[in-house]
């Protein structure tokens, strides 16, 4: 019996902290132009009012299903997208997103999945103010950055 217990309280601990089997999947926007501006401002639209006509729009959810494995756990999703607005909306945009992150926010592809080949590059976020994507995305982690110089507005959020 005294073996018993111990061996029993390993297994459950080996259990516990083994990797799960995790499926993770993208769903992304697809089709044209017009098709994509459409959904991207359906899904938006629940979170703000959108302060101006979007020109472009391409948007992912990655979700990672925890639900399998010995010990299932919560999914995780993360929410990214690049759109590309009007010059003369930029003003209405500030205000929308504001306030401005007073921290330094990295730009980083917040999803374990390989960003789609729309995302930006590096380059893309010289010269971006960021602000909390709460008030576009209904999340809290991650960013939202503006690009005054592309007039896009790129996000990856968790």
């Amino acid at each position: 019996m005294k073996i018993v217990l111990p061996l029993l309280l390993f297994c459950c601990l080996l259990t516990a902290c083994s990797p799960s089997s995790q499926k993770q999947t993208r769903f992304e926007i697809n089709g044209t132009q017009q098709e994509r501006i459409a959904r991207a401002t359906n899904i938006l639209s629940k979170y703000c009012q959108l302060p101006g006509l979007l020109f472009d729009a391409h948007m992912a959810e990655d979700i990672a299903d925890n639900s399998g494995g010995l010990v299932p756990g919560p999914s995780d999703s993360w929410l990214s997208g690049v759109l590309i607005i009007q010059t003369n909306d930029i003003a209405k945009w500030r205000e929308a997103l504001s306030p401005l992150r007073t921290v330094e926010t990295s730009h980083k592809f917040t999803s374990p999945i390989k960003p789609p080949g729309w995302w930006p590059v590096s380059s893309s976020f010289i010269g971006c103010e960021f602000y909390e994507p709460k008030k576009l995305t209904g999340r809290s982690g991650g960013f939202v950055a503006l690009s005054p110089t592309n007039c896009a507005i790129y996000f990856s959020t968790f």
